[in-house]
C-alpha cells in the first residue's frame, strides 16, 4: 500500500504544499531546538498562530502505536514548560 499521496487529504487544514502527503499510519519520532509560534502552522492554531518545531530531527521510525503520538494539547503544554525548563537547566 502507498503511505504517500500527492493530493492533500480533506480532512488537512493546511497553507504549506509538501512535495508528498504521509498517511497518517507510522510514528516519527523527532527532536527540535524549540517549539516556537507560527503564522503558517496549524497545530494549536488561535488567534492567527500555531506551533512549529524549531530545527526538527529525525530520531526514530516506527509502525507502532500512533495512538502515543503526541496531542495538539500535549505541544502547546511543552510550549508554555519551554521557559521553566531552561531555566531549571541552567541553576
Amino acid at each position: 500500500s502507498k503511505i504517500s499521496e500527492k493530493q492533500k487529504p480533506a480532512r488537512v487544514d493546511s497553507e504549506i504544499e509538501p512535495d508528498f502527503w504521509v498517511k497518517p499510519f507510522y510514528v516519527i519520532e523527532v527532536r527540535a531546538d524549540e517549539i516556537t509560534k507560527s503564522p503558517m502552522h496549524k497545530t494549536g492554531f488561535f488567534e492567527g498562530k500555531g506551533y512549529a518545531l524549531r530545527f526538527p530531527r529525525m530520531i526514530k521510525f516506527r509502525e507502532k502505536k500512533p495512538e502515543e503520538s503526541t496531542t495538539e494539547k500535549e505541544i502547546i503544554q511543552m510550549f508554555e514548560n519551554q521557559g521553566t525548563i531552561e531555566l531549571i537547566q541552567e541553576k
